[in-house]
């Protein structure tokens, strides 16, 4: 009887012992925006996990493929192995096809859903893993690619409150269309996207200097994004090494389809010169894999650290719509200024007459009022929801070009602002 006693006993332990190694095995750690429940520790510990062994395996199968020019077999072999490599690690992954003029091709969307359920924020880290028809890309731009892919093995570790979606996009050499598509489909699903993190050559470092610079390229309301990483950059200093620069923004990289629909987002690249860019000494040999490695665990500092950051306040001007022809307040066509991004006009909305401003702000606090301005001058403020405005100006008709902006404030000053640009025929 003591024996069948203890032989149970033990069963039992052993049950135990497995349910929870069992439990363990299957529970990402989860870092929430509960205060004091961030140790950044763990945010140190998912820095040195970036290792050269793993770069190096992405950059040598991802330049397998070639020349990885939009709409050809390697680029979409290519796409479909950074498929394979996301649902290695467990992510969700999908495609996204799109076609545009002559082209059609596919983004790759790797997301890792949030886990606060009153939180629809989703944060992006991307970069384009096509190529120019002469060059094997490795630099430009399978370092960004590589750094997503290592970036998404370690996160998808763990669980954050908010989304994150890791893309590689198709079709930035040929015109920026992959992103441009999704932009545009993500802002006509109304998606809440809060920053965009574009990595866009950042494998390579000649000089001292270079080899401790980080370029963040930006437009005026992206600029909380580089404000935001030099604070990381200065947290982590004594383990990555590395400094941000801010600079005025460049149009032609896939932050600005995001930025054109009225998205915060910044091309983040290299300080030293691309000097084998889009030719075919574009090769792993060019990559400075110490460098690459650093703005590597910098942008994955820098992303946790997003991810875990509250989002106090947020305002989102709903209408007039992105991109869209309106005469008064009815939306008659969208505009066909897709290829026109150099010449800021893909996202331009035009309005005959005077549509109306409507704003919507997320705030677990009451709002004290909500202003509403044209060229960054007060023209009208509203302290009941739902936040309108018919758009006019001050003194004069609008005719032109002129920024709308709608700007937030609580009851405890938090602010928050959003904005875009409208060309305006109004007589009167």
């Amino acid at each position: 009887m003591k024996n069948r006693l203890k032989y149970i006993s033990i069963l039992i332990c052993g049950i135990l012992i497995i349910s929870i190694n069992a439990t363990g095995l299957s529970q990402k750690p989860i870092i929430t925006l509960k205060e004091n429940s961030v140790n950044d520790l763990d945010i140190i510990d998912m820095i040195t996990k970036i290792n050269e062994s793993r770069v190096i395996y992405f950059y040598q199968n991802l330049l397998s493929f070639g020349v990885r020019y939009t709409g050809t077999i390697n680029c979409t072999m290519a796409g479909d192995w950074i498929y394979s490599e996301f649902e290695k690690m467990g992510l969700y992954v999908e495609f996204h096809d799109w076609s545009f003029e002559k082209f059609q091709a596919k983004n790759v969307v790797a997301t890792l859903p949030g886990t606060d359920p009153s939180s629809n924020a989703i944060f992006i880290i991307c970069a384009h893993y096509d190529t120019v028809k002469n060059s094997p890309g490795a630099n430009d731009d399978g370092s960004g690619v590589v750094a997503v892919l290592s970036i998404a093995e370690i996160l998808s570790k763990y669980s954050f409150n908010h989304t994150i979606k890791f893309i590689t996009f198709s079709g930035e050499e040929v015109g920026t269309y992959g992103s441009f598509n999704y932009a545009r489909e993500a802002y006509n699903n109304k998606d809440n996207i809060i920053a965009v993190l574009n990595l866009d050559i950042i494998g390579y470092a000649e000089t001292s200097e270079g080899g401790k610079m980080l370029r963040f390229f930006q437009e005026e309301p992206s600029t909380w994004i580089s404000d935001f990483a030099k604070k990381i950059c200065l947290k982590y200093i004594d383990i990555i090494d590395l400094s941000i620069e801010s600079l005025p923004n460049y149009a032609g990289a896939d932050n600005q389809a995001f930025v054109d629909y009225g998205y915060d987002g910044v091309w983040i690249a290299q300080h030293d010169p691309n000097w084998v860019g889009h030719s075919e000494n574009d090769t792993l040999e060019h990559i400075n894999l110490t460098y690459h490695i650093k703005v590597t665990k910098l942008m994955l500092a820098i992303l946790t650290e997003l991810g875990i950051k509250p989002i106090n306040i947020q305002v989102i001007l709903r209408t007039p719509l992105e991109g869209m022809g309106y005469f008064k307040d009815i939306p008659l066509i969208e505009l066909p200024f897709a290829k026109f991004y150099f010449q800021r006009l893909r996202g331009i909305t035009i309005a005959i007459g005077k549509p109306t401003a409507r704003a919507e702000v997320i705030c677990k606090e009451n709002i004290k009022y909500v202003i509403f301005t044209i060229d960054d001058m007060f023209i009208f403020w509203d302290d009941t929801p739902p936040y309108e405005w018919i758009i006019h100006g001050k003194a004069y008709p609008l005719i032109g070009r002129h920024t709308v902006k709608v700007v937030a404030y609580s009851e405890t000053n938090e602010v928050d602002s959003d904005q875009m640009d409208i060309i305006f025929f109004t007589l009167r």
